[in-house]
């Protein structure tokens, strides 16, 4: 069985300025022929965490500027997307999410990129994907995904308390995902009402889309027809509505895989892996951590499975001491098992 191709772009410091990084990425897009099939007037979406309140560790917008002047040169409109946060934050809802980004420096002019929020305005418009797979039967995606074709997926590899490590299927999955799909992978459980915090307001009630939702002694109560789509998380204006983050890390880990499945069904993508400023816990954490090793460079490839091994391999000596308690080989099987991607790789140095 042949092996999946990952490029490797090493981090040299002597060599670390832009117009060298920018010559090299030009390479792989010529090696890949990615930029070839490109039709024009089409728009395409570029995946990246804009990073959370507090912290500095996220990609910066040179990145994606690099990769847009690319994609321009074809007559493709490149989007900055991303979807809302299910935890509260700057981050999960699209007017302050988008206000956070451009904080952060993703502006127009930064990036040559306008940004969309693909989930609503506050993580509530989704569309379906069946998928029929081990954990998830259905997926539940940004709905302005939908009509994006063309996808490149700019990941940060770091570690992560839950799932061990976060990279391209990380950022794919969890981050393409709407509230509903995030509330899917991190719970066994439907949402619930905090008696605390209800104020009866009924709002939930008129946005319910399954009618699961009625007022009972002027408090709200969901019943069970709610299908988990978590638009009551985004409505409550009270914050009175909340999850159980009960979900085991070895199912979290496999659902996350599942959803980034769904979002390449029909899709053309390539993926970076930036293995810089490699951090404990992912661009979500609230602050700024130091990194756990030196920098080490960039992989790209067009199996997002390879794309992770290899990060993984490469770091693997860290995350496993950091986070023991997921079998990563177990995890890695799973991903060639549902078809992701091959586990088997090989390195081409750029």
């Amino acid at each position: 069985m042949s092996k999946s191709i990952v490029y490797f772009i090493p981090y040299k410091e002597k060599e670390g300025n832009l117009e060298d990084l920018k010559k090299k990425i030009e390479k792989v897009f010529s090696l890949t022929k990615y930029l070839d099939n490109l039709n024009y007037g089409r728009r395409l979406a570029i995946k990246i965490h804009f990073g959370e309140e507090g912290n500095n560790n996220y990609l910066k917008p040179i990145y994606p500027k690099i990769v847009a002047s690319f994609i321009a040169q074809r007559s493709v409109q490149p989007y900055l997307v991303e979807t809302a946060t299910l935890y509260r934050s700057k981050r999960n809802n699209k007017k302050s999410h988008i206000e956070l980004a451009k904080e952060h420096g993703f502006t127009l002019f930064n990036t040559l990129c306008p940004i969309e929020i693909l989930d609503g305005n506050a993580g509530e418009a989704y569309f379906e994907v069946p998928l029929n797979s081990f954990h998830t039967k259905k997926a539940k995606l940004g709905k302005k995904l939908r009509p994006y074709l063309y996808l490149i997926n700019l990941a940060h590899f770091k570690g992560h308390l839950a799932t061990g490590f976060g990279g391209v299927l990380k950022n794919l999955g969890m981050g393409l995902a709407s509230k509903g799909g995030k509330l899917d992978m991190h719970s066994a459980s439907h949402p619930y009402v905090n008696e605390n915090k209800c104020i009866g307001c009924g709002l939930c009630v008129d946005y319910c889309p399954e009618g699961a939702i009625k007022i009972h002694h002027l408090q709200a109560k969901i019943g069970p027809l709610c299908i988990g789509c978590g638009g009551c998380l985004a409505i409550c204006p009270n914050q009175a509505i909340e999850f159980r983050w009960d979900q085991s890390p070895e199912i979290l880990a496999k659902k996350v895989f599942e959803y980034a499945k769904a979002t390449l069904i029909g899709r053309y993508a390539l993926h970076f892996n930036f293995l810089i400023n490699i951090t404990p816990n992912c661009d979500c954490y609230p602050k700024t951590e130091q990194p756990i090793r030196e920098d080490i460079g960039i992989l790209i490839s067009f199996d997002p499975l390879a794309c992770d091994q290899a990060g993984f391999d490469f770091l693997k000596k860290e995350i496993t001491k950091l986070y023991s308690h997921l079998n990563y080989d177990e995890l890695f099987d799973f991903g060639e098992k549902i078809g992701l991607g091959k586990r088997d790789y090989e390195l081409c140095e750029i």
